[in-house]
């Protein structure tokens, strides 16, 4: 039976895929409009995608509908704490304590505010992602499980064999986030990987049948090594090089398979000077920058500014490594103090000149000291 959407973002979010989660949601919003569960199961996603208007948005939604769900209070007060005010959110903890007092997520987030709950150490749980051990518990990764079955399982393997089986392909997956064998190179994949004519094309990247090889594997390898941004580099060299119309067909393929990642997610985040070097190379790809916000303006739901990466205002220096134009295309506005420093996770993207700019889609700013 073909599981509800509702379910099926359940799933997802089980397996940490938040975003996919979020456009199986958002897909199915009149469905379930008026419905508790539909609430609150965005409302963690968005916790989780470090979106955190979004999530208050969609717990309020889920609160006018019932009040004292142990999920729905976790998530709430772990807003409250991440802005400092331990006050409410120890006021939401004693409420999950009353409905379900054996609640551990709720007895270590009070343990955290009694014991560490000062404003420089929820700075520091804040930064290094410590926080989320307080937000709802989303259970195991079932493809955690799998990778420890697998791992048991290839050890098992590796100790019985005395022989090694010969293999006519190069690439045999060794990850068991996705099965990618349908990728692996074949025999008339080996004999042309590149264009026989290049004549008409004006290719970006001239490639080596080594290099066209080694590019397609490694996108394959970064892909089960749960590395997206790095296999997206090895995508976008071979869909703008002279590899053949098989090999590029299979790389643009490769692209349904990688995820939006968070802060705490992101791996292979390339520096300003790296991206400005060849933009075309990582486009596509998602970067958390450091820097200040100038020339902020709403365009109808969109918020536009530049981003000032290196600069950090009220530190002296203006080490500007560049401007970079940022659009965040939907509402909620972004909450940004343009006098201090911010960090922002975004996709790299490139304008009409060839210029980089940015698709915002979180961002993160330390909480203000007190006084300021």
């Amino acid at each position: 039976m073909k599981k509800s959407a509702l379910e099926t973002a359940k799933a997802l979010i089980r397996r940490r895929a938040f975003s996919r989660a979020m456009n199986v949601l958002e897909g199915a919003s009149d469905t379930y409009r008026d419905n508790f569960s539909y609430y609150l199961t965005a409302g963690i996603a968005c916790l989780y995608m470090d979106l955190f208007g979004d999530a208050n948005r969609y717990f309020n939604q889920a609160r006018k509908i019932r009040m004292t769900d142990t999920d729905l209070l976790l998530g709430q007060a772990v807003l409250y704490l991440r802005r400092g005010d331990t006050e409410r959110a120890l006021h939401y903890y004693l409420d999950i304590i009353g409905n379900e007092p054996g609640n551990k997520t709720a007895k270590n987030a009070m343990d955290f505010i009694r014991d560490h709950g000062d404003y420089e150490t929820i700075c520091e749980w804040v930064s290094s992602g410590k926080i989320r051990r307080f937000y709802p518990p989303i259970g195991i990764n079932p493809y955690t499980v799998v990778r420890i079955v697998f791992s048991l399982a290839a050890g098992i393997v590796i100790g019985l064999c005395v022989v090694r089986a010969v293999v006519p392909r190069r690439f045999v997956p060794s990850g068991s986030r996705y099965d990618l064998s349908q990728f692996a190179l074949s025999y008339d994949d080996l004999k042309n990987l590149r264009e026989k004519d290049g004549t008409g094309h004006d290719y970006r990247y001239v490639l080596t049948d080594a290099e066209v090889q080694k590019a397609h594997e490694d996108a394959l390898r970064y892909i089960l090594d749960y590395r997206d941004n790095a296999a997206l580099v090895e995508i976008n060299r071979i869909l703008n090089s002279n590899a053949s119309a098989n090999l590029r067909r299979a790389a643009n393929d490769l692209l349904s398979y990688l995820t939006e990642p968070t802060f705490d997610t992101l791996t292979d985040s390339f520096s300003y000077r790296q991206v400005a070097s060849d933009p075309m190379l990582y486009v596509g790809c998602w970067v958390a920058w450091d820097g200040s916000v100038s020339n902020a303006f709403l365009d109808g739901t969109s918020y536009r500014c530049d981003l000032l990466v290196g600069y950090k205002p009220g530190e002296g220096a203006y080490d500007v490594e560049g401007k970079v134009p940022v659009v965040f295309p939907a509402a909620p506005e972004p909450e940004i103090d343009s006098s201090r420093s911010v960090r922002m996770l975004a996709k790299v993207g490139v304008d009409n000149g060839g210029q980089i700019s940015l698709l915002g889609r979180s961002v993160y700013q330390p909480l203000a000291k007190p006084g300021e």
